[in-house]
């Protein structure tokens, strides 16, 4: 963990994370060897192994293993995110977003 980052609460972090500027503000609990960046994890957010978050804002919300959310500026809740899916931002998106994609699914957010 960088000294940008916060973790506040109940949290528990697994081995091999690296979180990087990032706030975790539990209860949280987020597995081993995943890499978060510049992201705010609220709380009740469970994280599986492997996961990548970066510029991500989650709450409420599962995130199964291997799955990627890169540069989704908007808070994600509610929401449970397959094995090994993608999320990543199209040029334009809508202004919610609510979530249960299936394992190896590739979404393309907006249109």
């Amino acid at each position: 963990m960088d000294p940008e980052s916060q973790v506040i609460g109940r949290v528990k972090i697994g081995k091999g994370t690296k979180l990087v500027n990032c706030i975790i503000r539990g209860p949280v609990i987020i597995g081993n060897n995943c890499h978060m960046e510049n992201c705010f994890v609220r709380p009740y957010t469970s994280i599986a192994d492997e996961v990548t978050l970066v510029g991500g804002d989650l709450e409420h919300s599962v995130v199964l293993e291997g799955a990627k959310l890169i540069g989704i500026e908007q808070r994600i809740v509610n929401s449970l995110i397959g094995r090994r899916a993608e999320l990543t931002v199209a040029p334009r998106r809508p202004k919610a977003l609510r979530f249960m994609i299936g394992d190896d699914s590739q979404i393309e957010l907006g249109g």
